[in-house]
């Protein structure tokens, strides 16, 4: 079978248990002691398919989201990650069919495009800043990589560590590969040689106009409007490393040193965190939760996918990761009841 084929015939399957009634049915049937944190990191204008600062996957239209609350508004419970971090700490039921929804990394379009249809629809929501970024006026390293990949004139690119041959640059697949494959061993090789792989980078694509990446990340206005505005902010570390790469003392700055960050501009403590990076990599280990502790946060959040069940620990939530993928609402509304199907019924 084709895979057009093959995705029609996905697509109409979904559709049809979405439109039939089993997800419905599926909500009624499933424990009430489980509750599905999103993990969302974009919004975008309808139509946009070329983000400077962000792989297109990661960013969902905004049509799109407001379609996705209106969903989690008549169908689930959505809920502050508070309610469901404090039924974890006592061990208290959680709501039914609890839905918390979260951003991680600070961008600029999380106010220009989600925080209206979460208001809109009486859903809270938590935004985890990357403090530095904030505080510099600065785009994540992550999106410089990735705009290094997509703007160079280079072909091909040999960076030691990141792959056997030489990366291919011709097309713009193969240069989102080539991407990927580099990304995820600079995050995998530590700060030291992690950081030398970057600026090796840096060097050979030959990219000096960061233009595009100016104003995409939010400033401490804007984060306080989020905050006034009835939504949590978390910490997301200062410069987005990948902790358990890093010696112990600079992990702990970075984590601590987001927290205090964060709270000199907002006039709210600043209570949950979540851990940088994921997809692929190891992005925290027992040291790091414990760091997490130990700075005074009560919770923090992985980028594992995963229902969040009453005996979990609270340093290491699971939640579900939404992409551009999930535009399609049959996608969305499958995607988070199978993933309170991974929960073992009450």
């Amino acid at each position: 079978m084709t895979s057009p084929v093959r995705t029609w015939i996905t697509g109409a399957a979904k559709k049809g248990l979405y439109y039939g009634g089993a997800f419905a049915v599926s909500r009624r049937l499933r424990p009430t002691h489980t509750a599905v944190i999103l993990r969302y990191h974009s919004v975008c204008q309808d139509g946009v398919t070329s983000l400077a600062y962000i792989d297109p996957g990661l960013s969902i239209p905004v049509s799109a989201f407001e379609q996705q609350m209106r969903f989690l508004r008549e169908r689930y419970t959505p809920v502050s990650l508070e309610a469901i971090v404090g039924a974890v700490a006592d061990r208290r039921p959680l709501p039914p069919r609890a839905v918390a929804v979260t951003f991680d990394d600070g961008y600029r379009d999380n106010l220009e495009y989600a925080f209206g249809a979460l208001k809109k629809h009486d859903i809270p929501g938590v935004f985890y800043i990357t403090a530095g970024c904030v505080e510099h006026r600065e785009p994540l390293w992550t999106s410089r990589l990735r705009y290094y990949f997509m703007a160079t004139r280079q072909t091909s690119l040999s960076v030691d560590g990141a792959a056997a041959a030489p990366l291919d640059l011709r097309t713009p697949q193969s240069r989102h590969t080539s991407f990927a494959r580099t990304i995820a061993a600079i995050k995998s090789a530590g700060k030291d040689k992690g950081g030398d792989m970057f600026r090796e980078v840096e060097t050979r694509l030959r990219v000096t106009d960061l233009g595009p990446l100016e104003d995409t990340m939010l400033t401490w206005a804007e984060v306080r409007a989020l905050s006034e505005g009835g939504m949590t902010i978390g910490a997301h570390t200062l410069t987005h490393p990948n902790l358990p790469g890093m010696p112990p003392d600079e992990a702990a700055a970075e984590i601590g040193g987001s927290k205090t960050l964060i709270e000199q501009h907002v006039a709210a403590p600043v209570l949950h965190f979540a851990y940088p990076n994921g997809r692929g990599v190891s992005h925290f280990n027992e040291p790091v939760r414990e760091m997490v502790r130990k700075a005074g946060f009560l919770s923090s959040v992985t980028s594992i996918n995963g229902p969040v069940l009453m005996r979990d620990d609270p340093f290491t939530l699971k939640r579900l990761g939404i992409y551009r993928k999930h535009a399609d609402l049959s996608r969305f509304a499958l995607d988070i009841e199978r993933t309170r199907f991974e929960a073992p019924p009450d």
